[in-house]
């Protein structure tokens, strides 16, 4: 049985956070995971998208080797738009909420539905308020920026989650039961931005981002010291501390003033929102991410907006389903060889990105149509392949059982081998050689022409003598059930028309048969019937049309005789007439 096994990938400002999970009887397994800073080249301390895409291939190297596992990515918090969508009708079902939250969005979204990807979740049904979704969306170039990262590993990711929901997943698991009214804050500070989530329980119940995070007080470093930003990231992880005696001027003072009044805004944006109280609000604040572990961090927090803080360590919410040895590996996985805490802490978005592929608790995801569809196809490819490598496998030790016997058939095995190695370029050929049977199938598919009409009336009205036809228009051929047959005759009396039109019925050939009015004239002093007849072919005319056409040799006369009742007719007008006849 293939495992459930997931790699979730967090592109961050500072560096690349990667998580490889596994669903087993037991519940979730942390297999591996890893952290790659970026090489601080520039003095600006900017990283270009090829830096990324080297750093995401040297981590992959490292913690996968060549592996090819599902991928799922996220998105920044910071290009992503929310919007709560309330006020929906009442009566609208599952099947049609998609519908109506496309229609709402061309009015609710910043920028215009075709450069967006959006998608919907937390569908609430309220008897007095009526149905409510929370809707998602980014710009789509934001979206194709975090996918063209994985390029170079020739990898297509599975789904995309902005980084506050895949933090609220990971955080529910640990406040799972939790039904109090009291909501937890949880605050992951990255290197460019910060995301904060409000929970109750394990639900979201709001969430934000703002651009203060790690590289901020770098930058305030870099311009106290006038170092490049490698040098001023090296002089912040040494010296930044909040420990109560340094001077409020210093760098991580001037910095941790500037985070709290942005976690302010957020608390004061989350109160309004909920119609909650600031003091109503938290109950208690998680700080996790690099900047969260600033020495005394976490005591400064809780002193300038008296709510309690702690560190919180993301692997907390899956230590009981980790097994001791996932612990000792990431011990040796770390570069630095961190503490599970510090290395822990880093590892929210990706942790919460594949809690949330194996375990579908939020199933919005902003993944491009299009890029669904090339996945769905690559999948179909891979499939075709595994099913041809699978049959050339069993063809393989077919050929291997029963030649391993005989050392003299070595040469046979070896004519398998390459046939195997070839098995795409035969299947290409046995696809151009259906494609050209199915094209002679249809040449051969019986139809009716011009030319078997004309053989037919030919033959039934050799006869001359006692009737004849005069005109013949076919339209519509190439459609059998619009074919119309269209012809005049004359004839000696009324009856030789009337027994030609009984023939013609009993044929076989055609049906829907319509005489119009017989008329009389005078030629050479006798008198000649003339009418004009209507039909359609039948259903199986093109059968019998080709059965006359192609006579098998000694078979003719009887498939005539059985087939062409109308034939039996044109015989017996051959036959010699009565002398009065004669004579006339």
């Amino acid at each position: 049985m293939a495992k459930h096994q997931v790699v979730s990938i967090d592109i961050g400002a500072s560096a690349v956070k990667l998580s490889q999970l596994e669903q087993t009887p037991a519940g979730l397994q942390l297999v591996s995971a890893g952290i790659e800073q970026y090489t601080q080249d520039n003095p600006t301390g900017e990283i270009d998208d090829k830096t990324i895409q080297q750093t995401l291939q040297k981590l992959w190297k490292r913690i996968l080797g060549r592996k090819k596992i599902p991928v799922v990515l996220s998105i920044p918090r910071l290009v992503v738009t929310s919007r709560r969508l309330t006020n929906l009708p009442d009566a609208v079902t599952d099947d049609q909420l998609p519908s109506l939250v496309a229609i709402q969005a061309e009015t609710e979204l910043p920028f215009s539905p075709e450069q967006a990807v959006f998608d919907y979740h937390d569908v609430r049904r309220d008897g007095e308020t009526g149905v409510s979704v929370e809707l998602i969306a980014a710009r789509r170039d934001a979206v194709q920026k975090q996918i063209d990262y994985l390029q170079p590993l020739g990898l297509l990711p599975r789904a995309m989650l902005p980084s506050t929901l895949a933090i609220c997943v990971l955080a529910g698991m640990e406040l799972n039961g939790n039904s109090s009214d009291q909501r937890i804050l949880v605050v992951d500070i990255g290197a460019s931005r910060t995301d904060l989530c409000v929970m109750r329980g394990n639900l979201l119940q709001f969430s934000r981002s703002f651009p203060t995070g790690g590289d901020s007080l770098t930058r305030y470093y870099q311009s106290e010291t006038g170092d490049d930003f490698g040098s001023a990231e090296r002089n912040k992880i040494g010296n930044a501390e909040l420990n109560g005696r340094s001077q409020s001027a210093t760098p991580t003072y001037v910095w941790a003033k500037e985070f709290i009044t942005e976690l302010k805004r957020s608390i004061g944006a989350a109160s309004r929102e909920l119609n909650l109280t600031a003091s109503e609000l938290v109950r208690e604040i998680w700080l996790c991410g690099g900047g969260a572990r600033i020495s005394g961090f976490s005591t400064y927090v809780a002193a300038q907006l008296q709510i309690p803080a702690r560190i919180w360590n993301p692997l907390d919410a899956l230590r009981s389903s980790i097994p001791n040895q996932s612990l000792e590996i990431l011990d040796e996985l770390q570069p630095n060889r961190q503490s599970n805490e510090g290395f822990g802490s880093g590892l929210a978005v990706s942790l919460g990105l594949g809690v949330n592929a194996l375990t579908r608790q939020i199933t919005l995801d902003l993944l491009p149509k299009e890029e669904k569809a090339k996945l769905t196809q690559a999948e179909r490819k891979s499939q075709m392949l595994l099913g041809i490598a699978a049959g050339a496998v069993l063809l393989f030790g077919l050929a291997l059982g029963g030649l391993t016997c005989r050392a003299s058939h070595q040469s046979k095995i070896d004519d398998l081998d390459d046939e195997i190695r070839s098995i795409k370029g035969a299947e290409s050929r046995a696809k151009n050689a259906l494609v050209k049977n199915l094209a002679i199938t249809d040449l051969l598919t019986p139809r009716n022409s011009p030319l078997d009409i004309f053989r037919e009336f030919s033959l039934r009205f050799a006869n001359r003598t006692k009737i004849a036809w005069t005109t013949l228009n076919i339209s519509h051929l190439d459609d059998p059930d619009r074919a119309k047959i269209v012809f005049s005759v004359e004839a000696s009396s009324h009856q030789e028309i009337s027994k030609m039109l009984s023939d013609m019925a009993q044929s076989g050939l055609v049906k829907d048969i319509k005489s119009g009015q017989i008329t009389s004239v005078e030629r050479d002093k006798k008198q000649i019937s003339q009418v004009q007849v209507t039909c359609s072919l039948s259903p199986q005319s093109a059968r019998l049309f080709a059965q006359a056409r192609h006579v098998q040799p000694g078979e003719g006369q009887i498939e005539k005789e059985d087939t062409d009742i109308w034939s039996e007719s044109v015989e017996k007008q051959s036959e010699p007439a009565e002398d009065d006849n004669n004579e006339k």
